[in-house]
């Protein structure tokens, strides 16, 4: 994740984005309940997708605020938390300790605790295993600050990824991307809200035959023509993080820490997979 071609990214911000532009405004936090009741349209003909085996799984990533058993350690229990690692490229590393589990959900902070870059970030990665076809999502606020990237993906092996980013450069907008080795297709999509701003749902629905994406229940964007690993023979992980761009670009610009004292939190909760 994170691992961009700023240019490339803006030569093919336009492509197959029939859906962009559309303000979407639903707070549901189970936006699926109805789309599982209706066929998937692909290539204008309907056709039923076959559900995964895999069982569903739901995170609200939120302490438990009467004392119950989803404590912070309880919670991080579920997740590799890496530790003063990150890409090369980024300004950021992964620090354990920018994680943190609330009543209201996780928050990943941008600061500067690393010792090996200039500032810290954080990521979690569930332990969920033997990830599938299906819908995957997961609650999020971003920030507006130039430079902080906010992400919820799946990936495998480094190089296998279906992303969504919310870039704090411009926070009306998200980037949704689908990598196999050095081959990407980035897609840009207007909001119509501000990300920043408060708690929207976003999701990523992967199937064999094509892969959507939707903001509070509406799909704002699928491809058809992208390739990507067969997971019955991959491993993917469910993962989201916060971290520091390096470059000054049309894409996410570069960071620098805020002097105003604005703090760079990404927010996470209700992370969830259905078949």
């Amino acid at each position: 994740m994170g691992n961009k071609n700023s240019k490339q990214r803006q030569q093919n911000s336009g492509n197959n984005n029939n859906n962009s532009g559309q303000a979407l405004n639903s707070g549901n936090l189970d936006p699926f309940a109805q789309q599982q009741q209706e066929q998937q349209v692909f290539n204008g003909d309907q056709v039923q997708q076959p559900k995964s085996t895999r069982q569903p799984f739901h995170e609200t990533l939120a302490t438990a605020e009467d004392g119950g058993i989803s404590t912070s350690a309880n919670l991080a229990s579920k997740f590799i938390i890496p530790n003063e690692s990150g890409p090369e490229r980024w300004s950021s590393n992964y620090i354990r300790d920018e994680v943190q589990f609330t009543p209201s959900g996780a928050t990943i902070s941008i600061g500067t605790k690393s010792t090996v870059k200039p500032y810290s970030g954080g990521e979690l990665i569930s332990r969920e295993t033997g990830l599938d076809y299906g819908i995957y999502s997961c609650d999020m606020i971003s920030t507006n600050i130039k430079g902080h990237v906010t992400a919820f993906f799946l990936i495998a092996n480094g190089i296998n990824e279906i992303d969504i980013e919310l870039t704090g450069r411009v926070s009306t907008v998200c980037w949704l991307n689908v990598w196999k080795g050095k081959t990407q297709h980035p897609v840009k999509i207007d909001l119509g809200f501000d990300a920043a701003a408060g708690w929207h749902t976003y999701a990523i629905e992967w199937r064999k035959d094509f892969i959507a994406w939707y903001v509070d229940g509406r799909k704002v964007h699928q491809q058809s023509d992208v390739e990507v690993a067969d997971p019955k023979t991959t491993e993917f992980k469910l993962a989201m993080n916060s971290w520091t761009h390096d470059q000054e670009d049309q894409w996410a610009g570069k960071f620098e820490m805020p002097t105003d004292g604005r703090e760079v939190v990404s927010h996470f909760r209700n992370m969830s997979y259905t078949p």
